[in-house]
């Protein structure tokens, strides 16, 4: 191995095409072992991640290519992510002999579980850093891959026919196979579709945001003579090249979107579709931005005709709504005892029984504070548990940047801006982005929206 890498010859734009395909692959993997949300699972997922790294990292010696040189200029804002498993690290360490000087005195039903550290469940927040580490390694590696705008197409392409088949796999269980899980017998949300996912919400933001790819990738592929076509023949060479296929993809993936009967998949998906439609309509033109909108008016009509379990599920939204509320409440209860250490990353379902209280039922465990951000508020405190959303915020700033400066894929960057709208409604009243399936996905987006365009190339235009 060693002599190969010392005397063979090695093109490293084709080992990046191979690494970019590896990573789509595996973003698109991530959702069939109940959606990762296993420990064992993600722990796989990130052995094999940092194994491509250290991989990367050996070719690009050996080409003296400078690695990371593309995700150098996100230094400040990987710096700052990286707080959050340093944290949690510090969280898990025994501060039996600190501890009474600098945190709020642990609840007496957690005290002895605790021990002498931050974290309620020390070996948690141990695998969730390296979790955490992963998704870095990760977004790292996708935006040092997304150079080139063919290579990132085809990137983008590989994740959205993944999710497609994901699509298909949720509808043919549902339908055809008598309501089956891919591993194990279905116990919950029977009736509804859930594909290799435990939780329909969940399914329904993976679907999402093949939605809001497949809307941004329609009429992407620039065809001989299209820049001299006009009108409607221009609408209509925008659908050759693949478009009549991403077309039937997403008509899968709103067909599988309502079958889950999410109604804040559903709701969130329309939103973060419609921030995407609209920033391909004020770049392009309506000419350039049809196909899109008519994708949006599909989703629409579905929605409409098609989701009578989630009009159903609406009527229960106010009693649902009720006990969500007292959740929340009870939440910010925690968040008030430890406002700046958290009862420990990943800690969070062990921490809320010692608060939990009526009118939330005792028969039922609450693993998720179904509100990501009060989540990590629980878990992290309010300083180092808002690193998070604000580091999304930013990624959705650069992207927008994209769009104005022309520099880098302006589909992806639209791609991206609309994932992030819908990973922050999804996250306001669930935990779709704590399973690490939905992660994956989103921050393959997000690092192909963020990417640069490559140096001593041409800004390329949306199609």
């Amino acid at each position: 191995m060693v002599r190969f890498l010392r005397f063979t010859p090695i093109d490293f734009a084709v080992w990046n095409d191979r690494f970019a395909g590896v990573l789509m692959t595996l973003a698109v993997l991530t959702a069939l072992p109940f959606a990762s949300n296993r420990p064992l699972w993600w722990l796989i997922w990130t052995v094999a991640i940092a194994g491509l790294a250290c991989l990367y990292q050996l070719l690009a010696w050996r080409c003296r290519t400078k690695a990371a040189a593309r995700a150098r200029p996100f230094a400040g804002l990987f710096a700052l992510a990286a707080l959050v498993p340093a944290f949690a690290l510090v969280q898990a360490s025994d501060l039996r002999g600190l501890l009474p000087h600098f945190a709020p005195k642990m609840p007496a039903d957690l005290h002895d579980l605790a021990g002498g550290s931050l974290s309620v469940v020390p070996e948690a927040s141990q695998i969730g850093a390296l979790r955490f580490c992963g998704y870095l390694l990760f977004l790292a590696l996708v935006i040092e891959v997304s150079t080139r705008r063919g290579r990132v197409e085809w990137m983008s392409r590989i994740l959205f026919f993944g999710i497609t088949l994901q699509a298909i796999w949720a509808l043919v269980a549902l339908n055809l196979l008598g309501d089956v899980t891919l591993f194990a017998k279905k116990t919950a949300y029977l009736g509804m579709a859930t594909g290799s996912f435990v939780n329909r919400n969940a399914l329904a933001c993976f679907l999402g945001f093949g939605l809001i790819l497949g809307a941004a990738l329609l009429g992407t592929r620039a065809l001989p003579g299209q820049q001299a076509a006009r009108g409607l023949r221009a609408v209509f060479m925008q659908f050759r090249g693949g478009g009549a296929v991403i077309a039937v993809g997403m008509l899968l993936q709103a067909l599988a979107l309502v079958a889950t009967q999410s109604r804040l998949g559903l709701l969130a998906t329309i939103v973060g579709l419609t921030m995407a439609v609209l920033l391909r309509l004020r770049l392009r033109g309506w000419r350039h931005g049809f196909w899109p909108l008519l994708a949006l008016g599909v989703a629409l009509i579905f929605g409409l005709l098609w989701g009578q379990g989630v009009a159903e599920r609406l009527l229960l939204t106010q009693s649902d709504g009720a006990t969500r509320l007292a959740l929340y409440r009870q939440i910010l209860t925690m968040i008030q005892v430890r406002p700046l250490t958290g009862f420990g990353f990943d800690g969070f379902a062990p921490a809320f029984e010692a608060f939990r209280a009526p009118p939330l039922n005792l028969a039922v465990s609450y693993g998720h504070g179904h509100n990501t951000y009060l989540t990590l508020w629980a878990e992290l405190g309010v300083l180092v548990g808002s690193l998070p959303p604000l580091l999304c915020l930013a990624a959705g700033v650069i992207c927008l940047r994209r769009l104005r400066q022309g520099d880098g894929f302006s589909a992806n960057a639209v791609a991206a801006i609309g994932a992030l709208v819908l990973a922050g409604l999804q996250s306001a009243a669930d935990f779709s982005l704590e399973i690490p399936a939905n992660t994956y996905v989103f921050l393959a987006m997000l690092g192909m929206g963020a990417a640069q365009r490559s140096s001593g190339t041409r800004a390329q235009p949306l199609a």
